[in-house]
């Protein structure tokens, strides 16, 4: 078919979940680059994807980060690390449409869901709840 693979790409997700998966991932990568080569391949660049959390990464995921570097394999390593790097940098603004008193809490309705700019309260498991009320 003509198609000259440069490397490959994998993402594990915005429910990552400490780094099981991630380091797995990583070896399996590891793996099909060395396939790939035997096939002719340059397969020069690891792009590891994104979903990594916003504040500190967690220490067995860098671990599995390390085993990238210095790999005799000699590929070079690509991340999307969004939310890691600018979660905390902005402020939401959203229009309240409505407001009500439930169970002796304040509930605010706004005109933005969960597949927008509240898509963290799905895929990560962030909770905008005040206990202070």
């Amino acid at each position: 078919m003509g198609v000259r693979l440069e490397g490959l790409h994998f993402h594990c997700g915005s429910g990552l979940n400490g780094a099981t998966s991630f380091a797995k991932s990583i070896n399996m990568a590891k793996a099909c680059i060395e396939i790939g080569r035997k096939f002719g391949h340059k397969m020069e660049t690891l792009d590891i994807g994104g979903g990594f959390p916003a504040g500190d990464i967690e220490g067995s995921m860098l671990e599995a980060l390390k085993m990238t570097r210095n790999d005799p394999l000699g590929y070079r390593v690509i991340a999307e690390p969004g939310r890691y790097m600018c979660s905390n940098t902005g402020y939401i603004f959203t229009r309240v449409i409505g407001k009500r008193n439930k169970n002796d809490r304040n509930c605010l309705h706004v005109n933005d869901s969960l597949y927008h700019q509240f898509n963290c309260v799905l895929m990560d498991g962030i909770s905008f709840e005040n206990d202070k009320n």
